[in-house]
């Protein structure tokens, strides 16, 4: 009868720790984001070469016929964020995707058309973090975000950061760099940008994709933020071009979609 009541005691024990664990997990979420929350971005593409006869690229021609790009928060479990994807185009047509990303490793999950392959693994990050502190703070190998600053919107200011990273292959003469901004509260992805520049002998081109939010039921997007996007796209173009010394450089600018 004792060794009965003991067995039963560990039993409940183990049950209670299971269920605080829980419920402790849960109330120490990294996730900002909440089911039913969506975030609606612009999708555009730049393209420019010192080569007056260069062509664009099929692969950017085509982003700039997008009409937007949506992300649907579809649930959350501890640090896990479930998301739907759907890119429509100005014709009319669309592709869609069903993904998860766990904001606490960085881990994602995308089946289907999630997006920008090198920005569907950033769409997410943990809320609360700000400067030089880890984006997933379960992971050690996590990067971290390098500047945190104030956005104004719509209600008034948000605290925002930014992370970059930088990669200079001069074996191949490309220069690649991406930068991403995020709502500090939520861990939402409000712009993102990769910048692609090659230099082949003396001719230049550089290839730029972006994405920035123009819509969401968390927080009003105030109007500005595209001519925002447009300024600083050209000051990081200019800055870039001026760090790697080229001389001569000749815009194609692609009429960007609002």
């Amino acid at each position: 009868m004792q060794k009965s009541l003991f067995f039963i005691f560990i039993i409940l024990c183990v049950l209670l720790t299971g269920s605080l664990s829980v419920s402790l997990g849960e109330m120490m979420s990294n996730v900002g984001v909440a089911p039913g929350d969506f975030f609606q971005y612009n999708y555009t593409s730049y393209f420019s070469s010192s080569d007056p006869h260069a062509a664009i690229p099929s692969d950017l021609t085509w982003i700039n016929q997008t009409d937007y790009f949506m992300i649907n928060v579809t649930g959350v479990s501890g640090g896990s964020v479930n998301f739907e994807t759907m890119y429509r185009g100005l014709n009319g047509s669309s592709v869609t995707g069903v993904c998860s990303m766990n904001v606490g490793t960085g881990m994602a999950t995308i089946s289907g058309y999630g997006g920008p392959s090198s920005a569907n693994n950033f769409y997410f990050m943990a809320r609360g973090v700000g400067m030089m502190g880890r984006m997933f703070p379960s992971s050690t190998l996590s990067p971290t975000i390098n500047d945190t600053f104030s956005m104004p919107y719509s209600g008034g200011s948000r605290l925002t950061n930014d992370y970059v990273t930088k990669e200079n292959n001069t074996l191949i003469g490309v220069y690649n760099s991406m930068d991403i901004y995020y709502d500090q509260a939520s861990g939402m992805m409000v712009q993102w940008r990769q910048e692609t520049i090659q230099t082949t002998g003396t001719t230049q081109t550089n290839s730029t994709q972006m994405m920035n939010l123009a819509s969401s039921n968390v927080w009003v997007i105030p109007e500005f933020p595209t001519v925002f996007v447009s300024v600083l796209v050209a000051v990081g173009v200019a800055s870039t071009l001026g760090a790697m010394g080229i001389a001569k450089y000749r815009r194609h600018l692609f009429p960007q979609i609002k």
